[in-house]
C-alpha cells in the first residue's frame, strides 16, 4: 500500500470516527497523531463538503458533530 493510500485510509478513519461522535482528541490519542492534525483533516473535509455538495449548510453541517454550534 502506498503512502498516499495509507494517508487516505487514515483520514477516512478519522472522519468516520469523528462523524460517529468520537472526540478529535480521543481519535488523535489513539492514532498517535496530534489533535491539530485531526482537526485539520476533519475541517478540510467539512469545508470541501460545504463547497461541493450543492446542499445548504444547514443540511451538511449536522453530519459533522464536532463542527456544530
Amino acid at each position: 500500500m502506498s503512502i498516499t493510500r495509507q494517508t487516505d485510509e487514515r483520514d477516512l478513519l478519522i472522519l468516520s470516527r469523528a462523524c460517529a461522535g468520537e472526540t478529535l482528541a480521543a481519535i488523535a490519542d489513539s492514532l498517535g497523531i496530534t489533535k491539530e492534525y485531526v482537526r485539520t483533516i476533519a475541517r478540510r473535509v467539512l469545508v470541501a463538503d460545504l463547497a461541493e455538495s450543492g446542499e445548504p449548510e444547514s443540511v451538511v453541517r449536522p453530519a459533522y458533530p464536532w463542527a456544530r454550534g
